[in-house]
């Protein structure tokens, strides 16, 4: 007997780009016997209604609105499915991304504990540093816009910490705490999404996204003084490294602005993120790591 499959699909305020997602992988699918569930964070009717109208036969669960990592875990523990593939709602599935997972996930039970990565290929060139895509064609990063897991073995590793309020590091701290449990990946090359160009999102939501930097910091044993200091030095040194290796040009110029103020707002945010998080639990995973002495080298900055 096949194993049941259910494909999570995070949403927010983006129906236009879900239903051109859906429309490659929904009649795959539908083909395959295969659970949708759209975990629908935004704030309106409009993805809802598009769901009614254009794919019936998908699965609509209104969502938690406590940001990505909430929103695919609602998705996971609603799921049917003894395996679980996530998929972003701005990503393109090539034509035979559902039939690779679905041929890898009939070699493996789902009493393993395995992650079945597929490939994310960033489309187009990224002629400004003012757009962004994910890009992982080699695997190796475990990208939450495109993996496979057996659903025990996700909510068994503790799924995505919740904690986390934004886009950002969500899927990289499971990764690592995924292969610090002994989780296998495997990299499916066939299973992949292309991921077109995006605008950079404003200065200040980009300085917002570093508050996951303040939790994992704390996290992998920070001390209050570690975090004030250090991670406005990484920070910095991110910004600069997104110049490494460019010419200077109008458009530059102009990002060299946006990310300023990326990190003159950050420097504002970070006193009132130390007062909420210096006192709040650690995960208890990360305390464990450090007894061990597992946890990453230089509070991972």
């Amino acid at each position: 007997m096949s194993a049941s499959v259910t494909l999570i699909i995070p949403t927010y305020q983006r129906p236009q780009e879900l239903a051109a997602c859906l429309a490659r992988v929904a009649p795959q699918a539908a083909a395959a016997g295969v659970e949708i569930i759209i975990c629908d964070d935004s704030r309106d009717d409009a993805t809802r209604s598009m769901l009614n109208e254009r794919f019936p036969g998908v699965r609509h669960l209104a969502g938690p609105r406590r940001g990505p990592a909430a929103n695919r875990n609602a998705g996971a523990r609603a799921a049917q499915g003894e395996w679980l593939i996530f998929l972003d709602d701005d990503c393109e599935p090539v034509e035979h991304f559902l039939s690779a997972y679905l041929t890898a996930i009939a070699g493996h039970s789902a009493q393993e504990d395995i992650a079945l990565e597929g490939a994310t290929i960033r489309k187009g060139a990224a002629d400004s540093i003012l757009t962004e895509a994910p890009h992982n064609p080699d695997g190796g990063a475990l990208i939450s816009c495109n993996f496979a897991i057996p659903r025990r073995a996700f909510l068994e590793a503790g799924a995505f910490d919740e904690r986390f309020p934004m886009a950002a590091f969500e899927d990289t701290e499971f990764a690592a705490r995924w292969s610090l449990r002994g989780g296998r990946v495997v990299f499916l090359p066939e299973a992949a999404v292309e991921h077109p160009l995006r605008s950079t999102p404003p200065a200040g939501r980009l300085a917002r996204r570093w508050e996951s930097r303040v939790i994992s910091t704390y996290d992998f044993g920070g001390t209050t003084a570690q975090v004030a200091w250090r991670l406005p030095r990484h920070v910095l040194l991110v910004i600069l490294s997104r110049f490494r290796g460019r010419k200077w040009s109008a458009n530059n110029l102009r990002a060299a602005g946006v990310f300023a103020a990326e990190f003159f707002i950050f420097l504002s945010l970070l006193p009132g993120w130390l007062a909420k998080y210096h006192a709040q639990p650690r995960s208890a995973f990360w305390v464990e790591q450090q007894k061990l002495g597992r946890a990453p080298k230089n509070l991972g900055l």
